[in-house]
């Protein structure tokens, strides 16, 4: 899979009962996201929906695969592959659930660490390489309910498809071209399918039997690559040109790096032998050769230094990461209450001409079935909508307000009478909706029209009457408290307070002339001046005593709000004949 494209295409929306929160990556065949999915007492779980891309969902052959792939991977459970949760259709849209790897593929470490300048030691290439063996060991053993041998190959073992966690465990994924013994292999005998770098002569020999050794061949070429960071055989182009390159001398790797133990050059020459008899019978001998190389170092050791430079060269990524959840929790409680209309069929999506600036949150109204146009700081992007409807062209968002019978007869007889208006918009199961309270920084503590509402920002406030003007007050323990005023919108359900917080908390510095004067600050001794005084609420009064022998003794009250947070004073001499200041 490629990384998806940076664009505003991508909204969160709801798919069924996945809430589908960032798009990570999109291919030929399917796109990839980030969920959550929610159960009973607030349980959550963070997890992957692969979904076959629109243009694609009525290619029975792209069905076939991605249904075959996860009927095959989800009788697969072992700590080295990645889990399939479930698959399914939603909107005629096939999709499979999977478990979530926050980390990145092998090929990106190798690439990152390069640009980096750092080395991955060798044991801890090692290490993930027995990872990788033992989950393709437990899949090539794999048998069904009946014990009856799947003979799973994998096909595609190489980098792009090991991801490794940020925590240093490897998952191996992607089965979407597995051969195997049922009907669910996707293996197009007769054609050659999967990476060039990573084939195996007997599978590109396509007249040639060949079985899971293909797997261990693959292995072998990413534990080559881990260790040298150069390719073991010539670059092939075509089918000929690969099997040839399979038969050149693989140069040993303690020639390349002579720090390498020397035991490596044997097992990776068998690992990549051109005959498979010669090759290692299964993964299990080939890792458990690898383990008898890294005995001498404990294997703790090896993981707990993988975790620390992982961390360290992608220390952007996991932070991106970690801010693309950032408001996860808000969005899945609007989504959640879009979710919760069996009727909703309408769009909730945001267009930059409509979004209210930096800083604003998505909300939606819970008590009525009209959605607003609504943005997260002015750039992500909202949609919500059922299985039976399709998402229509981009056009401007029309709310349409249904209106009971009975209101319309109601309005038709106040204006008859000249009193529409002021009840009209007073009616108030009509005219409540959602608030939506930003600010930056975040967790303040709001209160609405001088009550505390017991939240913090971000929220959304339920249930406030949208079409008369409110108050929102924001603060916190180290806050400038701010107020807010709200203006109520025409025809808007949803109202939005966004500010920015200044906080209430600063440095005082105080110098005196004459320096050396003893500075008591609400009563406290804090110094001699010049002195600067931390952690001063500067929307609040203070009071100033400076003393200095044989000067007057100064006092001041100051607000640094208003007054500012340098002071310095002038001290007065004592006059002849009255007694020192000290």
């Amino acid at each position: 899979m490629a990384d998806a494209p940076a664009s505003s295409e991508f909204k969160p929306h709801a798919f069924g009962k996945f809430f589908l929160l960032q798009r990570l990556a999109v291919g030929g065949m399917a796109e990839i996201f980030r969920a959550r999915v929610v159960g009973a007492a607030g349980f959550e779980k963070e997890l992957v929906v692969k979904r076959i891309l629109p243009s694609r969902s009525r290619d029975q052959g792209f069905i076939s695969m991605l249904v075959n792939e996860a009927k095959l991977t989800v009788q697969l459970t072992h700590s080295n592959i990645a889990q399939i949760y479930e698959c399914g259709i939603i909107d005629d849209t096939y999709f499979i659930s999977m478990e979530l790897v926050t980390g990145v593929s092998m090929k990106e470490v190798m690439q990152a660490f390069a640009r980096a300048g750092a080395t991955l030691s060798p044991e801890q290439a090692i290490f993930m390489v027995v990872q990788l063996l033992h989950g393709l060991d437990y899949a090539h053993r794999r048998t069904d309910g009946l014990g009856n041998p799947l003979q799973i190959v994998h096909c595609d073992v190489s980098p792009d498809n090991c991801l490794i966690s940020f925590d240093g465990e490897l998952k191996l994924l992607d089965f979407g071209i597995a051969r195997a013994a049922t009907g669910l292999s996707n293996y197009k005998e007769g054609m050659l399918m999967g990476k060039l770098g990573y084939v195996a002569p007997e599978q590109a020999t396509l007249e040639t039997r060949w079985d899971h050794r293909v797997d261990i061949f693959a292995a072998g070429i990413v534990l080559y690559e881990l260790l040298t960071r150069q390719k073991p055989f010539p670059k092939a182009t075509d089918v000929d040109s690969l099997v040839i390159s399979r038969k050149a001398r693989v140069v040993p790797v303690t020639t390349i790096d002579p720090r390498l133990p020397k035991e490596l050059d044997q097992i990776l020459a068998k690992a990549l032998a051109y005959d498979p008899a010669r090759r290692f019978a299964d993964a299990r001998a080939f890792a458990e050769a690898l383990v008898d190389v890294l005995f001498p170092t404990p294997h703790s050791a090896i993981s707990d230094h993988l975790d620390k430079q992982l961390h360290q060269v992608f220390a952007e990524r996991i932070a991106k990461q970690r801010q693309a959840r950032a408001h996860d929790a808000l969005i899945m409680k609007v989504l959640a209450n879009l979710a919760e209309r069996p009727n909703q069929t309408q769009r909730f999506e945001v267009d930059q001409a409509v979004a209210p600036g930096p800083g604003a949150v998505a909300a939606a109204d819970e008590d009525h079935p009209e959605l607003e146009p609504l943005a997260v700081n002015g750039e992500d992007h909202f949609e919500a909508h059922t299985p039976s409807r399709r998402r229509p062209a981009r056009r401007p968002v029309v709310v349409r307000r249904g209106v009971p019978w009975s209101a319309v007869f109601l309005v038709a007889l106040l204006s008859a009478t000249g009193g529409a208006g002021g009840i009209w918009f007073g009616m108030p199961y009509l005219r409540r909706g959602a608030l939506v309270v930003t600010s930056e920084p975040s967790g303040a503590e709001i209160s609405l029209d001088g009550s505390p509402t017991g939240q913090r920002t971000p929220a959304v406030i339920e249930d406030v009457e949208v079409q008369r003007p409110h108050e929102v007050t924001l603060s916190g323990p180290r806050l400038r408290p701010t107020s807010v005023a709200v203006t109520p919108e025409p025809g808007r359900l949803t109202l939005r307070a966004h500010t920015q917080l200044g906080s209430a908390v600063g440095a005082v510095k105080v110098a005196s002339d004459p320096a050396g004067a003893e500075v008591r600050f609400d009563g406290q001794v804090v110094g001699l001046t010049p002195v600067t005084i931390g952690d001063v609420r500067l929307d609040q009064r203070h009071r100033l005593d400076l003393k200095l022998g044989g000067y007057e003794i100064d006092q001041v009250v100051v607000l640094p709000e208003r007054d500012g947070t340098h002071f310095k004073r002038k001290l007065t001499p004592v006059a002849p004949g009255r007694a020192k200041g000290r």
